[in-house]
């Protein structure tokens, strides 16, 4: 919720300009760039935290050794697919759904990595104090949020799938 407001402040000191602002470089004023060390550093330990976090709680371990992994691209989409419907196909392996299901809920741990990632852009984008880069960072910002929203909404999707099929879930 925050992000945005920073980018609208970026935004608005961008188009005000700062000392020699040209496209692709300019000398950020005294709030920019302490505003944009804040966030890069904080972002940057968000990132961290959230890799330690996944690693030391055995998420990242469990999910390379996921059974998902051998599996084709067109057919792990093909499970996606029915996970996120709802509906499984009757020549499904029931086993396969499952893990698919569980993952979509496991995954939610990558908004915080995503949180983290958006604030070291912004981060950026302030020191950088140029169009390019307030340009980039609200691209990468606008990605981000999607990529967060599509995240969440699998989740929700993949419990709402274990919890229509447990009778997969016993097999």
């Amino acid at each position: 919720m925050l992000l945005p407001a920073v980018v609208g402040a970026l935004a608005v000191g961008v188009a005000m300009g700062g000392q020699n602002t040209g496209i692709f470089d300019g000398d950020p004023p005294r709030w920019a760039s302490n505003l944009g060390r804040v966030l890069l550093i904080l972002g940057v330990i968000v990132e961290v935290a959230a890799v330690v976090w996944v690693v030391r709680t055995g998420r990242y371990r469990a999910s390379r050794q996921s059974p998902l992994l051998a599996l084709s691209w067109s057919r792990r989409r093909r499970l996606a697919r029915q996970v996120r419907r709802g509906t499984p196909e009757a020549d499904e392996d029931a086993a396969l759904l499952v893990e698919t299901a569980r993952q979509f809920v496991e995954q939610r741990w990558f908004v915080v990595l995503v949180a983290g990632l958006a604030m070291t852009s912004v981060g950026q984008a302030f020191l950088g104090f140029a169009p390019f880069f307030a340009m980039i960072g609200g691209l990468l910002l606008v990605i981000w949020a999607v990529l967060t929203v599509s995240v969440l909404r699998n989740a929700r999707r993949g419990e709402a799938f274990l919890r229509d099929h447990p009778d997969l879930s016993g097999q």
